[in-house]
């Protein structure tokens, strides 16, 4: 495989998991965030009201690392383990791609099915575009299960990705008919 699509493929997948991550600690703490917190200019998070970049800060600095652990994220824990899990068996230095390594990025898309809902959706850029822009409100951490919302999409994209940059791989690996291995290596 090319050195630099597999970097850069090891790259996203480290996004993947800071962003999973991170929608985890913002989640966690806009919930731990008392709704009438004001920021500096007098700005409540009450529930249709647009956070700023400050209200961010106060949400996270409101977060305790034991939020993390509430049942709620479970789904969550799951994703940070596929990730690295995913992570460990793309980097490793085995020159032959496993059929089981094959099945585990293609079968992310169907464990992270919601991910292809904001994907099908077009979802999920409007959601990142919310956070970067200072529009989003308590309503997008309440209604809706953010944290899968947000870091599902990317997962299921970089692992279908993985997928098919393996497929290809493990296809010029596999000997052809006339002895010869794939890609002029002969046998």
């Amino acid at each position: 495989m090319n050195f630099w699509l597999q970097r850069g493929l090891v790259v996203a997948m480290w996004g993947c998991l800071i962003l999973a991550v991170s929608a985890v600690a913002l989640d966690a703490g806009v919930a731990a965030t008392p709704w009438n917190t004001p920021d500096s200019r007098g700005a409540t998070m009450e529930f249709n009201d647009r956070f700023s970049a400050e209200h961010y800060s106060i949400a996270l600095s409101n977060l305790r690392p034991w939020q993390l652990l509430k049942p709620r994220y479970v789904y969550d824990w799951v994703q940070w383990g596929m990730i690295l899990l995913g992570i460990r068996l793309f980097a490793s230095k085995e020159r032959r791609v496993r059929t089981g390594t094959l099945i585990f990025f293609f079968a992310q898309s169907g464990l992270f099915f919601l991910g292809w809902l904001q994907l099908v959706f077009l979802n999920w850029p409007q959601i990142i575009l919310r956070l970067i822009r200072c529009e989003a409100t308590r309503e997008d951490f309440v209604d809706v299960p953010f944290t899968w919302l947000a870091s599902q999409p990317p997962w299921v994209v970089i692992s279908l990705v993985v997928g098919a940059a393996l497929y290809g791989f493990r296809s010029r690996q596999l000997p052809s008919n006339d002895g010869a291995v794939a890609g002029g290596l002969q046998a």
